[in-house]
């Protein structure tokens, strides 16, 4: 049962409508039973109670149905969980968003370069682009190294082979055959891109920004991410659930998809289970996600374990890009309110629920996860919808479901 007995029993206590709740279950039963979508997975937290959780649909190639346990390859919901790692750095005193990217990466020059704050980074304002990066690395390997990419269609075990094969090139130190090796020397490629603009001039979401934020972390920290992040984060809000390296015997419950449903063939892998990149590696469930986002909607505090401050939570919850104008991204043109790590309502118009609040944040993941927080409702959503392979539909059903769950407040 979706709704759940807390919400049936408390639901004048939480102010919650329990026929809007039930709208919701038939919502995504009828989605699935439609075939629009294989799967789909939501959980609601109201005032910190859960008032819903649902897992609807098929969770592996053979048709099995979702697990309600299901672990959940959040992509760039990730993102903010390593914003996270660097407040918690920068109350330390270990870090300072307003240092230059260059006191962490040295071989970061060229043109503008020294201008480039770790604050860019959060914000998506650096300058850089990842098409543009991701251009000028190809041009470097085949023109540069003289080496030629095995292509799109190649296996997985090839383009390890042929990392591997840049970094040799490159006259890197041996390393371990790994695909945290092989990135290395990609990194180290990237840096050398120049920016496409100015810092603080225009908002392009940067994926590799946060790629280099987690490597700061690991360098900073002298340990894997995996084991920061349980260490410091998740082992303290008993997210038991959520890895970057994902334990072999949790790999059956990682949810599998078709080949037409949205990036299958990188999240079916094998690597997608143990990626440690800062950007997007992590997998979790619904359940542990909710958990973070409720430790944030409580100002860093969940079950008297103190993570940040509240201080740290208001300046990573404001808009810091006012002053920057509107971009053309998630296929259409949008505000560029953001804050440190997390995509800001503000007075943003866009199709991620027209009913949530002005002080609503959030952050999706390519594939189907959100995670929303808003405090003027006492509410935190997680959701996982596995989407369509169509670049001009992003995240279909996310809006459509936020505005079912907010008719469901009184």
């Amino acid at each position: 049962m979706a709704i759940t007995e807390a919400a049936r029993k408390d639901a004048d206590k939480l102010s919650i409508s329990l026929p809007r709740l039930q709208v919701l279950d038939d919502f995504l039963k009828r989605e699935i039973a439609e075939e629009t979508h294989p799967a789909a997975a939501v959980t609601i937290l109201r005032r910190g109670v859960e008032i819903f959780h649902g897992a609807y649909g098929v969770g592996a190639l053979d048709g099995t149905p979702l697990r309600d346990d299901a672990i959940y390859p959040l992509a760039s919901v990730t993102k903010p969980v390593t914003a996270t790692m660097i407040a918690m750095l920068q109350e330390d005193g270990r870090i300072d968003i307003w240092d230059r990217l260059q006191q962490y990466f040295p071989d970061f020059v060229g043109e503008g370069k020294d201008e480039v704050l770790l604050w860019h980074l959060l914000t998506h304002t650096s300058g850089m682009e990842d098409g543009a990066v991701y251009s000028y690395t190809n041009d470097v390997i085949q023109h540069v190294l003289g080496l030629k990419s095995p292509g799109d269609n190649a296996s997985d075990e090839d383009h390890l082979d042929f990392g591997m094969q840049v970094r040799d090139k490159m006259g890197l130190p041996k390393a371990p055959r790994s695909w945290e090796s092989a990135g290395e020397a990609y990194s180290i490629i990237r840096r050398g891109a120049p920016l496409k603009n100015k810092p603080e001039q225009q908002f392009s979401y940067f994926n590799n920004g946060y790629g280099m934020l987690g490597q700061i972390i690991e360098n900073i920290s002298g340990e894997s991410l995996d084991v920061i992040y349980q260490k410091n984060l998740f082992e303290p809000l008993g997210m038991l659930d959520t890895h970057f390296n994902l334990p072999r015997e949790k790999w059956p419950r990682v949810i599998k998809r078709a080949e037409k449903w949205k990036h299958s063939d990188w999240l079916n892998s094998d690597e997608a289970c143990m990626s440690g990149n800062g950007a997007s590696g992590l997998k979790s469930t619904m359940r542990d996600l909710a958990r973070f986002g409720q430790m944030w909607l409580q100002n860093g505090t969940l079950d008297d374990v103190r993570i940040l401050s509240p201080a740290s939570v208001r300046e990573f919850t404001t808009n810091h890009n006012a002053k920057i104008p509107p971009a053309f991204w998630l296929a259409r043109s949008l505000s560029s309110n953001w804050a440190f790590g997390w995509n800001i309502r503000d007075d943003k118009k866009d199709d991620m629920g027209m009913l949530r609040s002005n002080k609503a944040y959030d952050h999706a993941g390519a594939g189907g996860a959100r995670l929303m927080i808003d405090p003027e409702h006492d509410l935190v959503m997680a959701f996982y919808i596995v989407e369509p392979d169509d670049e001009t539909k992003p995240y279909p059903l996310h809006s459509r479901i936020a505005n079912i769950i907010y008719s469901a407040l009184d």
